[in-house]
């Protein structure tokens, strides 16, 4: 029921609705000390379920194991949000190793910029005004005619995680062609 009531809310409220639902438990977290540095409040968390830094730790794995990721590389996270898969990588990725994000909430690239490229200069966020009948209905720019605001052959690993799922199939193509486009000869990409 909780579930159907907020998307039910027109895509501004949606947020304003999570972060007062949650504002109990984020007091609380933050007068007793208990949320993990590098997480942000849960009333700010709007990407997929699951426990934030189980999540980012996993898919950490997955991306050394079955895509080969190496500290040097230079990574591309494709609808980043608030920074779950960022903040593991903050501890894997060297000085030579670089982190780029880019999404369409504004909130969730804000959060990032302000908490982790503030402390690691090399991971940079960038907020891309797209069209999303789930999470941004305020820009009107069209996910299909996007170009990803990268040069060519840039990145040794693109990911996505739980992207698509939100996109129609002339989006999902056209970014599959973005992709593409910014990776290096020999790149790896892991899209779920």
């Amino acid at each position: 029921m909780k579930r159907f009531l907020y998307y039910i809310l027109p895509v501004p409220l949606r947020l304003f609705a999570r972060r007062f639902y949650y504002l109990p438990f984020d007091i609380y977290e933050y007068i007793l000390g208990k949320r993990p540095d590098g997480v942000p409040p849960r009333g700010k968390i709007f990407i997929g379920y699951g426990d934030y830094v189980k999540q980012g730790e996993k898919f950490l794995g997955y991306f050394k194991e079955l895509c080969g990721l190496q500290p040097n590389h230079a990574v591309l996270d494709v609808g980043c949000g608030i920074g779950r898969m960022a903040v593991p990588l903050t501890r894997f990725l060297n000085e030579k190793g670089t982190y780029d994000g880019f999404d369409i909430v504004k909130s969730g690239i804000d959060w990032c910029n302000k908490n982790i490229s503030s402390k690691h200069p090399n991971f940079r966020f960038q907020y891309t005004g797209l069209y999303n009948q789930l999470y941004n209905t305020l820009d009107k720019t069209d996910a299909s005619n996007f170009v990803f605001p990268y040069d060519d052959a840039k990145f040794d690993f693109v990911f996505l995680t739980s992207v698509f799922t939100h996109m129609m199939p002339a989006e999902v193509e056209h970014y599959i062609n973005e992709i593409s486009r910014v990776m290096k000869p020999g790149a790896t990409s892991l899209m779920s």
